[in-house]
């Protein structure tokens, strides 16, 4: 990793948590910075959907699709953020066997995947490109999922 790159990563978490800037106490403190995808962290994740969900993960932009991952062969929990609830148009179900490459990070005990890829019933669909940047850039009229496999 370039010395940049660590310099970077150390200043995004040292401000992100505030020891750089500092917290009055007695305040609130601020919401968790926003993950970004980081391809050194990339992982393939194999198991069956337990929950569908759609949040809020990010200010003043639409809910995206998450799905809670219980992985297949050890049974650790994923929180695995899919894309915009309007870029994925295709209906995921709990009890779904699902294998997923994507950006992890841990927060505490939790841990965290932003998809770039996910197969589910024969079918691979890209949400990322191999930088992971979102195909969906640009809004509803700009983004097209990638899609390869059944019926293609």
């Amino acid at each position: 990793m370039s010395r940049l790159k660590i310099f970077a990563t150390l200043l995004f978490l040292l401000v992100g948590t505030g020891i750089i800037l500092g917290q009055p106490s007695g305040q609130p403190s601020p919401p968790q910075p926003a993950y970004f995808y980081n391809v050194d962290t990339e992982r393939r994740v194999e198991g069956v959907i337990r929950k569908v969900l759609f949040e809020a993960r990010y200010e003043d932009r639409a809910p995206f699709l998450v799905v809670i991952l219980e992985e297949k062969s050890t049974g650790q929990l994923y929180k695995v953020e899919i894309s915009p609830a309007w870029f994925f148009e295709h209906d995921l179900h709990q009890g779904e066997h699902i294998k997923i490459i994507g950006s992890f990070y841990a927060q505490g005990e939790e841990y965290f995947l932003i998809a770039r890829e996910l197969q589910v019933r024969g079918e691979t669909f890209r949400l990322r490109d191999r930088r992971g940047f979102p195909y969906w850039r640009g809004g509803p009229t700009k983004g097209k999922i990638q899609r390869r496999g059944r019926g293609r």
